[in-house]
């Protein structure tokens, strides 16, 4: 197993190059950064074997900072990215392993993989053991009820609105900085000085108590400006919506990826919590819910396999009793000499499941 650290200062080509390198076997990712400041000041702690660099970035350019990494993390290998191609021989002059343009592909982390592997053939993967029994995990779910249990599945309490608020926003902006100023705004509107401060403070630390009580391998990073969730490689409902829009285009689909999504959603985000700041991310969401529900049901149609779609439906009114848009497409599926009979019978059997 390779460790990764990732340095791109656009948040969605870092978004897509994460999910990329994190979905190849071989790697696991121990840091992402958007500040080349930080990532210098963390690198000698984290002592990756791989460092995936923008070559353009607004701070510093990526080949001066490719060289000043040298001084710091000296058997990290270095990957390039970028949206052009005439940084390629510059690139190779600071001994860069590899150099990709953008948008990054499988193919390409694939090739880095064996790139990596043939200077390194001593860490290459383990075998796995051929069945092994699943571990207890510990859950975080944010769709339809906030739930936060651990291995055991006990659910776990927050000591405070505020600090499930705070445990709340987090969850919806992973591993990325989170400005202290902008919580302190959010959770306390009308305080403001050091005593706002010491509240968010009090707060962090609530959740940090929570979160190691449930035993989730996630940890919370104090940074110059703000707080930082760190999720390592653990994952959630939220953050695997946050990934879901590239799965949507195109018309090649990846039908198991979006089954998984599919079962994910349980109701809108964080659902009957007064929180200002989600109506945008609970309205996203839904609407990445309701285009991934209607692929699978149109997939399943186009198979003729129509009660696969009748159920689907329901699990879709299910999570969404008021959308419209549901009951207009599920009319469709219904012949019109059958149609009443059939919605009373899907109106029964949800009134039953609410009751």
């Amino acid at each position: 197993m390779y460790t990764a650290v990732i340095l791109e200062d656009e948040i969605p080509a870092l978004d897509l190059l994460e999910v990329l390198v994190s979905r190849h076997e071989s790697f696991t990712i121990s840091g992402t950064f958007t500040n080349p400041a930080e990532a210098l000041e963390q690198l000698p702690e984290l002592q990756p074997d791989i460092i995936f660099l923008d070559v353009e970035m607004p701070q510093m350019n990526g080949l001066e900072l490719a060289r000043r990494i040298r001084e710091v993390s000296e058997q990290a290998h270095i990957v390039f990215t970028t949206g052009h191609t005439h940084y390629a021989v510059k690139a190779f002059d600071v001994q860069a392993l590899d150099y990709i343009v953008k948008p990054v592909t499988p193919k390409a982390i694939e090739r880095v993989y064996d790139r990596l592997a043939r200077q390194q053939p001593s860490r290459s993967m383990p075998e796995r053991p051929a069945a092994a029994a699943p571990v207890p995990a510990p859950t975080v779910t944010g769709f339809g009820r906030l739930e936060v249990r651990n291995a055991d599945h006990q659910l776990l309490q927050f000591p405070t609105r505020i600090s499930e608020e705070l445990f709340a926003y987090l969850l919806c902006h992973p591993n990325r900085e989170a400005d202290k100023w902008k919580l302190s705004e959010l959770l306390w509107p009308d305080m403001d000085g050091e005593r706002v401060l010491r509240n968010l403070h009090t707060a962090i630390y609530r959740v940090k108590r929570v979160m190691e009580a449930g035993g989730l391998p996630m940890r919370i990073k104090k940074t110059s400006e703000g707080y930082t969730l760190d999720t390592g490689e653990f994952v959630y409902d939220v953050m695997q919506y946050q990934q879901a829009g590239r799965l949507l285009t195109g018309e090649c689909l990846d039908l198991e990826q979006l089954e998984k999504l599919f079962s994910l959603y349980r109701g809108p985000l964080f659902q009957g919590k007064p929180y200002v700041w989600k109506i945008s991310l609970e309205e996203k969401y839904r609407l990445i819910y309701e285009k991934l529900s209607l692929r699978l049901i149109s997939e399943a149609i186009s198979g003729s396999a129509l009660q696969a779609a009748e159920d689907r439906f329901y699990a879709c009114l299910l999570a969404e009793p008021q959308n419209e848009e549901f009951y207009r497409q599920l009319l469709q599926l219904f012949p019109a000499e059958d149609q009443n009979r059939r919605m009373q019978q899907m109106y029964s059997r949800l009134r039953e499941e609410h009751t």
